[in-house]
């Protein structure tokens, strides 16, 4: 349970080693006052049993984020810590995605021919199966039928399958397509249990892998398809490259964008709307170089100035062990906000 401390008084701790304990952080904390003592201390995992290396701290104050904040740097076992402010939105958007992993694939039934079964796309990452049920009020969801998805690295993807008692109610719940849950237009799509079936085939596959994630076909088709994500091109003249200036994009008004830097060479844009997490990228465009090889760079737009500055506070965060360097190309009268469409989904 989060404790009662003021959203503003967060500290998350990162470079943990992987058999730290919640009194370990304690320990490193002396001389902070935490939120309820141990249940202000929330370890989280990349999947059930994996520990991530970071934590979200709640204390009492913003003296004591300051003091907290000084011991960035300093060491617990052998490992140096990196310790810097945070806000109980990206707190509880890293709780509740830990959360919906551990209720992904391995809790799904064995799935027949004759269920009725759709697929939701563009799930808030906090997204509870209690919101899903909601979200099909009115349709008979069969008994533990919401199975909220995970990725290969076990961070919630957004995504869920949804069975029905039979195929007519799945066949209405295709009415639900482009309603909201929050803020969010949730896609609706026919599924089957042949589908399941190769989703956990490809999850197990993923997990045993030691070579990480690995897109297969489907799902280059599944999420950063088309023309604006996973892009193969150069940035379309967005970007100067080298050590240049940046630009803004041509054709029209200007955009919302946050120009990456450092980026490891295997980034996909799946880790790139990650490391911004809650917020939303627009569009996400990874930049290559003559001979087609990633840069290390990328354009990265948002719908508006306010998300793009929230954007910047990620400046010199890390990607795997990577410093990320951020350049802001926006402008509270910048214009250019993202419109969507029907074929294109914001992340």
């Amino acid at each position: 349970m989060l404790g009662s401390g003021d959203s503003g008084h967060i500290v998350k701790l990162r470079g943990l080693p992987f058999s730290t304990t919640i009194e370990d952080v304690l320990d490193f904390l002396t001389g902070v006052n935490v939120v309820n003592g141990k249940e202000g201390v929330h370890l989280t995992e990349v999947r059930p049993g994996r520990p991530s290396g970071e934590c979200f701290v709640e204390v009492e104050s913003q003296e004591d984020v300051d003091a907290a904040l000084k011991k960035d740097k300093e060491i617990m076992g052998k490992r140096y810590i990196e310790v810097f402010s945070t806000d109980r939105q990206d707190m509880e958007w890293a709780l509740n995605a830990m959360r919906q992993s551990e209720n992904g694939f391995d809790s799904l039934p064995n799935v027949t021919d004759d269920m009725g079964i759709v697929k939701l796309r563009g799930l808030p990452f906090g997204c509870s199966k209690e919101e899903v049920i909601q979200f099909f009020d009115g349709l008979s969801v069969a008994p533990d039928g919401v199975h909220l998805l995970s990725d290969f690295r076990g961070r919630a993807s957004g995504e869920a399958f949804v069975h029905f008692v039979d195929k007519e109610s799945a066949q209405e719940a295709l009415n639900r397509d482009r309603e909201k849950i929050g803020h969010r237009y949730i896609e609706v799509f026919v599924s089957s249990a042949d589908e399941v079936r190769a989703y956990g085939a490809r999850m197990e596959v993923g997990f045993r892998s030691n070579r990480g994630y690995r897109p297969t076909p489907y799902d280059r088709n599944d999420r950063f398809s088309g023309s604006r994500f996973g892009s193969r091109g150069r940035g379309g003249g967005s970007y100067g490259g080298g050590r240049g200036g940046f630009r803004s994009r041509g054709g029209g008004g200007g955009c919302h964008c946050v120009h990456m830097r450092g980026l490891p060479f295997k980034a996909s844009p799946q880790d790139i709307a990650y490391f911004f997490k809650p917020i939303r990228p627009v569009n996400i465009n990874i930049l290559y170089d003559n001979s087609g090889r990633p840069s290390g760079e990328a354009d990265v737009e948002f719908e508006c100035h306010e998300d793009a500055m929230r954007a910047m506070r990620r400046d010199k965060n890390n990607m795997d062990h990577r410093y990320i360097e951020l350049f802001l190309n926006s402008s509270p009268g910048g214009g250019g906000g993202f419109k969507s469409n029907r074929n294109f989904r914001n992340y």
